[in-house]
């Protein structure tokens, strides 16, 4: 799956990813049922911003889908089936429970969902993440993530070391990625970590939340691997209309746009 993901990024010469996270209420059309909306809305955009090479991985969030019920589950299902084989689909789902529980889990994400790569709590520990780990998948354990509250348990020292550092290093051990946010500097130290060490890390908190694109950019130039690595944009292209006006697909080619430029000077 790394390898893939490698290959994406170098033929596109880009590592956006694009975050699907349907609000329906900020959906332009809203006479057609839930599904349909989310489904026209959300290919328009992806197919767009595929055939201009400006995304190389989609990463739908499998809990604003759920919401809306089993129309929300349906429009996942399709959209899955839509872009396998097509693009590295990451679903956000942040599993992780007792073995047997994982497995489950595994078995929904991948054979029924058809998802490549998952989200993953890693603080059950081993027994808890290993159900992911499967020959052609790829697991992303939470690591540093980029909301406010990662500062309550994340940032907690064991050991002198902060909590995410010894994710850090179990990721190494257990051979997943992890997920960073951008909206702290504690990728410094998590690359001192896993610089070297084939751990691809996905990188959420750029734009909506206020990371910093060049900055990230900067750090993932000193793993010398930035290919394997994927910075996700959700809301910002999703909704990118509701600041420039016009088309929703246009506005986010626009806003992705932008983002390549910054990340395609450190190629």
């Amino acid at each position: 799956m790394i390898d893939r993901l490698r290959t994406f990024a170098e033929e596109r010469k880009t590592i956006l990813c694009f975050g699907i996270d349907p609000v329906v209420e900020k959906l332009k059309s809203d006479s057609a049922p839930i599904k349909d909306r989310m489904l026209s809305y959300f290919c328009d955009i992806t197919d767009k911003l595929l055939a201009e090479n400006e995304i190389t991985a989609i990463k739908p969030n499998y809990a604003f889908f759920a919401q809306y019920g089993f129309d929300g589950l349906y429009a996942l299902k399709a959209i899955m089936e839509k872009y396998k084989n097509k693009v590295p689909i990451i679903l956000d789902a942040k599993r992780g429970d007792i073995g047997k529980t994982s497995e489950a889990y595994a078995r929904e994400a991948y054979d029924f969902w058809g998802a490549d790569a998952l989200t993953v709590h890693p603080y059950m520990g081993e027994d808890s993440v290993k159900p992911f780990l499967r020959e052609g998948k790829l697991v992303y354990m939470l690591c540093r993530t980029s909301n406010s509250g990662a500062k309550d348990f994340e940032e907690l020292k064991a050991n002198r070391k902060f909590v995410y550092e010894h994710v850090a290093q179990k990721a190494v051990e257990w051979k997943t990625g992890i997920v960073v946010g951008a909206t702290s500097d504690s990728i410094k130290r998590i690359i001192k970590i896993t610089k070297g060490k084939d751990i691809p890390m996905l990188v959420p908190g750029i734009g909506a939340q206020g990371g910093d694109l060049e900055a990230v950019m900067k750090n993932l130039k000193k793993c010398n691997d930035i290919p394997a690595h994927r910075i996700n944009a959700s809301s910002s292209l999703s909704y990118a209309y509701e600041k420039t006006g016009g088309r929703a697909d246009d506005a986010a080619l626009a806003e992705a746009k932008k983002l390549n430029e910054c990340i395609r000077k450190y190629w």
